[in-house]
C-alpha cells in the first residue's frame, strides 16, 4: 500500500509538469517594443510614405474615437508628426564662411570691417558652445526615450506617441550634429584667416586719440555712477536697518487683523528697499560694462597702430579681464539676490493673512522692478560674455603681432584653452540649488580647503602655545587652558567662513544665538558655571596641577585628599593616595573650602601625639625624642623638630613631637605618622621610659566607716 501511494504522488507530479510545459509553449510571448526605423530612415521616400500612412491612420482614429484621453494622445501624435515632416534633412548654409572669404580677399581692412569679423567670430564661438551643450542634452534625452520605449511591450497604447517622439529627437539630433560640424568648420576657418585679417587692418593715430578721449569721459561717468551707487546703497542700507527694527517690534505679539495688514505692508516696503538697492547696483554694472567695452576698443586701436607698446597692451588686457571676472560675479550675486526676493514676495502674496489694496499695489510695483532688473542683468551678462570672447581674441592678437614666438604662444593657448574651459565648466557646474544659492564642485573644494587650512592652523597654534609656555615656564594647566581658549573660537570662526562659502547667511545665527541664550541661562547654568570657574582657576592659580589638597573635611569624615593630576575647562581630576581618580567640577573647587598642602612650598609640619607615665623626667623625654627625630631620614633638620608637653592626662603626661617633612612624605600622611610613632615607641622602650595604659583605682569602705583600699 505504501509503494502504491508513492507511485500515485510521482505520477501526479509528472502530470503537473507536463501541463505547465504545454501551457508555456502554447501561450504567445509578449515582445518588447523596438524603435520604428521607417520614421527616421535615411531614405526620404521611405520616411514620407511612413508619415503619410501614419497620418491617415491618426485621422481615421480621430474620427472614430470617443475617448477623450485617446483623442488627446492622437492630437499630440499629429502635432509631433507635423513637426517631423517639416524637419529638414540638412541645415541651412551659414553666410559666415562667405563673409570670411570676402574679408580675406581684400587688400586692406577698415576698423568697421575688422569689427564685423570679430562679431562673426564671437557669434560662431557662442553658437558652437551652445550647440555642444544642446547635443549633450539631446543625447541624454535619446537614451531616456529609448529606455522607455524598449521597456514597454508592443501592444502598449503609449508606444505610438513614444515612437514619434524618439524619431523626432533622433532626426533633430542628427541635424544638430551637422550644424555642429558646420560651426566647427567655420570656427576653424575664422582661426585660420585671423592672422591675415589682423595684418590687413590698420587704424590712424587721430582716431586713437578720439577713442581715448571717449574712454576718459566714460571713466568719469563710471566713477560718478560708482559714487552715486555707493551713496544710494548706503542710504538704502540705513533705511533697511530701520525697516528691520520696525518689523522686530511685531515679533512675539498676538496681532489683530489690522496690525497684520500693517506688518505685511512693512515687509513689502523692506523688499522694495532691497530691490531699489539692486536697481542702483545694476546701473553701476551697466556703466562698468560700457567703460570696459571702451577700454578694450582703445586697446584694439593701439594694437592695430604701427608701433604698439606690447607690454602696456598686455597689462591693459589683463586688467580688463580681471574687472570682467568681477563684473560677472556681481551679476551672478545680483541674480541670486533677485531669486531670493522673488520667493519672499511669493510668500507675501500667497499669505493667508489679509492684505490691503495699498500692499497689493506695492507688490505689483516691486515685481515689475524685479523683471526690469532681470532683463537688464541678462543683457549685461550677454554683453559681458561677448566682451570676454573679444578679450580672448585680443590676447591672441597681441601674441600674433609680436615676433615669431607669438605664433607659438597662440598655438599653445589654443591647445590649452579648451581643456581649461572644460575644467572650469565642470568645477562651476551647479550640483545643488537652495535659497537662491548654488552648490558647485568648486565651492566644495573651497570648503575642504578651509577645513584643511583650519586644522593646520589649530595644530600650529597648539605647538606655538606649548613652546611659548615652556619658554616662559608656564604650568601645564596654563598651557592647556590657553590652548583650549584659542582653539574653540578659531573653530567657530572657520565654521562661519565655511558656511559663508556655501552661500549660507551666517547673520541668521545671531537670532538663533539670542533665542538659545535663554535656554543656556537656565538649562546649561551648571555647565557654564563650571566653565567660568575653570577660567578663574586658570588665572587665580590657587590650585595647580601637582598640588596636594584636601577637600570636604577629614578623610575619615568622607572628605577627599590627594594630588591634582589634571585641570580641564569643566572639571579637575584628583588622585587619592589609594590611586583612585576623582573628577571634581570646577565650581565645587571655587565654592568649597580647599586645604592646599603645597600652595607655597611642599614643607608640612606633623604633630605626632604620644604620652609617658607620671614621674618621668620631662627634660629627658624631650631630649631623647628630639635626638631620635633628627636621626629619622624623613624628618627635616631645618626647621628643627621640637617636643612639647601638651597636657596632664588622667593616666599619663601628653606630648607632641612636631616634625617637618616635605615632598612625597608630606603627601603620605598615614605612612609618615606610622614612621614617626614607630620611632618614638622604639626610643621609649630603649630608654626604659614607661608608656602608660589606662589604670583604675577602686576604694572599698567597710560597714564600720573605715576604708579599705585595694588596687584592682
Amino acid at each position: 500500500m505504501r509503494i502504491h501511494y508513492l507511485l500515485i504522488l510521482l505520477w501526479r507530479r509528472i502530470f503537473c509538469s507536463l501541463v505547465f510545459l504545454i501551457l508555456a509553449f502554447d501561450s504567445s510571448p509578449t515582445l518588447a517594443a523596438e524603435p520604428d526605423t521607417l520614421l527616421f530612415s535615411d531614405k526620404k521616400e521611405e520616411r514620407q510614405a511612413s508619415y503619410t500612412t501614419l497620418q491617415q491612420s491618426i485621422t481615421e482614429k480621430l474620427k472614430s474615437t470617443k475617448n477623450e484621453q485617446e483623442k488627446d494622445n492622437l492630437l499630440m501624435q499629429q502635432q509631433i508628426l507635423f513637426r517631423l515632416v517639416e524637419l529638414p534633412d540638412t541645415p541651412e548654409q551659414f553666410s559666415t564662411t562667405r563673409i570670411f572669404s570676402e574679408l580675406a580677399a581684400k587688400g586692406s581692412l577698415t576698423w568697421d570691417e575688422f569689427e564685423q569679423f570679430l562679431d562673426h567670430h564671437i557669434k560662431i564661438s557662442l553658437d558652437e558652445k551652445k550647440n555642444s551643450l544642446d547635443l549633450e542634452n539631446s543625447q541624454r534625452q535619446l537614451k531616456m526615450l529609448h529606455s522607455r520605449l524598449t521597456a514597454l511591450d508592443s501592444n502598449n497604447p503609449e508606444i505610438a506617441l513614444l515612437q514619434l517622439q524618439y524619431a523626432f529627437k533622433l532626426r533633430k539630433h542628427g541635424l544638430q550634429q551637422k550644424i555642429d560640424k558646420q560651426l566647427k568648420d567655420a570656427l576653424e576657418e575664422a582661426k585660420k584667416i585671423y592672422p591675415l585679417v589682423l595684418k590687413k587692418t590698420s587704424v590712424d593715430g587721430q582716431r586713437i586719440a578720439t577713442e581715448e578721449g571717449l574712454l576718459a569721459e566714460q571713466k568719469v561717468r563710471f566713477q560718478k555712477s560708482v559714487d552715486d551707487s555707493a551713496l544710494s546703497v548706503t542710504e538704502n542700507n540705513i533705511r533697511i536697518q530701520e525697516q528691520d527694527n520696525i518689523l522686530q517690534g511685531y515679533l512675539g505679539k498676538d496681532l489683530t487683523a489690522d496690525e497684520k495688514k500693517i506688518r505685511i505692508y512693512e515687509e513689502a516696503k523692506l523688499n522694495e528697499l532691497k530691490v531699489n538697492r539692486l536697481l542702483s547696483e545694476s546701473k553701476r554694472q551697466e556703466n562698468n560694462l560700457k567703460q570696459l567695452q571702451q577700454a578694450q576698443k582703445v586697446a584694439w586701436y593701439r594694437l592695430l597702430n604701427e608701433n604698439p607698446d606690447f607690454s602696456e597692451l598686455t597689462d591693459l588686457s589683463n586688467d580688463i579681464l580681471k574687472q570682467l571676472v568681477l563684473l560677472k560675479k556681481e551679476i551672478t550675486d545680483s541674480q541670486n539676490a533677485l531669486f531670493s526676493l522673488e520667493k519672499e514676495l511669493a510668500l507675501l502674496s500667497n499669505t493667508t493673512d489679509p492684505i490691503s489694496p495699498k500692499t497689493k499695489k506695492l507688490l505689483q510695483s516691486i515685481n515689475s522692478n524685479i523683471q526690469t532688473i532681470f532683463a537688464s542683468l541678462i543683457l549685461i551678462d550677454k554683453e559681458a560674455e561677448s566682451l570676454d570672447h573679444r578679450s580672448w581674441l585680443l590676447g591672441m592678437a597681441i601674441d600674433l603681432k609680436q615676433t615669431g614666438i607669438g605664433a607659438v604662444v597662440t598655438r599653445t593657448r589654443e591647445a590649452t584653452s579648451t581643456a581649461f574651459e572644460r575644467v572650469l565648466f565642470i568645477l562651476n557646474y551647479p550640483i545643488l540649488s537652495y535659497s537662491g544659492a548654488t552648490l558647485s564642485l568648486l565651492i566644495l573644494l573651497q570648503v575642504i580647503f578651509i577645513i584643511v587650512l583650519g586644522l593646520l592652523i589649530t595644530r600650529f597654534y597648539g605647538r606655538f602655545i606649548h613652546r611659548l609656555g615652556v619658554k616662559h615656564s608656564w604650568t601645564e594647566q596654563t598651557i592647556h587652558l590657553t590652548h583650549v581658549a584659542g582653539k574653540y573660537p578659531l573653530f567657530l570662526l572657520l565654521a562661519m567662513v565655511a558656511l559663508s562659502s556655501l552661500g549660507i547667511n551666517t547673520s541668521s545665527f545671531a537670532m538663533i544665538a539670542g533665542a538659545l541664550s535663554v535656554g543656556i541661562g537656565f538649562g546649561l547654568k551648571t555647565i557654564v558655571n563650571n566653565l567660568v570657574s575653570g577660567f578663574i582657576l586658570l588665572f587665580d592659580k590657587s590650585i595647580r596641577p601637582g598640588d596636594f589638597i584636601s577637600l570636604g573635611g577629614a578623610v575619615q569624615d568622607g572628605g577627599l585628599r590627594g594630588s591634582v593630576v589634571q585641570m580641564n575647562i569643566r572639571a579637575s581630576v584628583l588622585r587619592t593616595n589609594d590611586n583612585i581618580n576623582v573628577i571634581i567640577p570646577n565650581a565645587t573647587l571655587m565654592e568649597s573650602q580647599v586645604v592646599n598642602w603645597t600652595y607655597t612650598d611642599e614643607k608640612v609640619r606633623f604633630k605626632i601625639p604620644f604620652s609617658v607615665a607620671y614621674g618621668t623626667d620631662s627634660d629627658h623625654v624631650k631630649k631623647v625624642i628630639k635626638e631620635a627625630m633628627l636621626k629619622t631620614p624623613i624628618v627635616l633638620k631645618h626647621p628643627d623638630p621640637t617636643v612639647q608637653m601638651t597636657a596632664h592626662g588622667d593616666n599619663a603626661v601628653a606630648y607632641n613631637a612636631n616634625v617637618w617633612v616635605e615632598g612625597p612624605n608630606a603627601r603620605r600622611p598615614a605612612r609618615t605618622t606610622d614612621t614617626i610613632l614607630s620611632t618614638i615607641y622604639k626610643v621609649l622602650n630603649e630608654n626604659d621610659l614607661e608608656i602608660p595604659f589606662p589604670q583604675l583605682d577602686v576604694h572599698l569602705r567597710s560597714s564600720d566607716g573605715q576604708s579599705a583600699e585595694k588596687d584592682l
